[in-house]
């Protein structure tokens, strides 16, 4: 690392070191909103495979390797695989998406109470979480010098099964900055935000913030 740019890191340390001390600090990961107390323990959750909506197509760029509802079922992985981490019973999607095509049945991506149904008959599930995708765009460049950041944007929302009634529900919506733009960068990214995150190291630490924010919830 050059002096340069050696003092410059040590300044943005020292004022998110400032604003921390002055009760500042940086913005959740995501935001999330709850709805109604569980009428029950929350146990069993089936993840429903995710939305890709209108949006996240047309934000794809043309000759992209990874198609929208590629994209959706990514998302809808890492968000799994998160909330197992955070010691939740979890019907997959794959499993989803298996007990509804073996009935001839389309899968209801927006549909909580069929899902619901569905997945309280045949796992148990005590809720159902489905989610939308709205942006999934990759970064341009690399780690350490990219010419446009990645940004990701998803919405999850968790229902009572079978009734359907909504709970709880979180948003991510983040487009990496530099610590240039804001020093409190420095506290949310992986990596203390000095390297440019790739589109699944961002979806994957918004499915993260999103488990925790249901455990601290439930």
């Amino acid at each position: 690392m050059s002096l340069a740019r050696g003092f410059a890191a040590l300044g943005v340390a020292l004022v998110a070191l400032a604003c921390a001390q002055a009760g500042l600090g940086p913005r959740p990961v995501v935001a999330e909103q709850p709805f109604h107390v569980p009428t029950g323990p929350l146990g069993r959750i089936a993840v429903v495979p995710f939305y890709p909506t209108p949006e996240l197509g047309r934000g794809m760029p043309v000759g992209s390797p990874l198609g929208a509802a590629d994209a959706a079922d990514l998302v809808a992985t890492f968000v799994t695989d998160a909330l197992r981490a955070q010691g939740f019973a979890v019907v997959p999607p794959s499993d989803m998406l298996g007990a509804f095509v073996a009935q001839g049945r389309p899968i209801p991506r927006l549909d909580q109470r069929e899902a619901g149904a569905l997945a309280a008959r045949e796992f148990g599930a005590s809720a159902v979480l489905l989610g939308k995708v709205y942006r999934y765009r990759e970064r341009e460049g690399q780690a350490l010098g990219a010419s446009r950041a990645a940004s990701v944007g998803f919405e999850v929302t968790l229902f009572e099964a079978p009734g359907g009634r909504r709970l709880w529900t979180s948003r991510f919506d983040e487009t990496q900055q530099a610590l240039t733009e804001n020093v409190f960068n420095a506290q949310r990214y992986p990596g203390g935000g000095r390297r440019w995150l790739t589109a699944a190291e961002l979806a994957r630490w918004g499915a993260d913030g999103s488990a925790r924010a249901l455990a601290a919830y439930k």
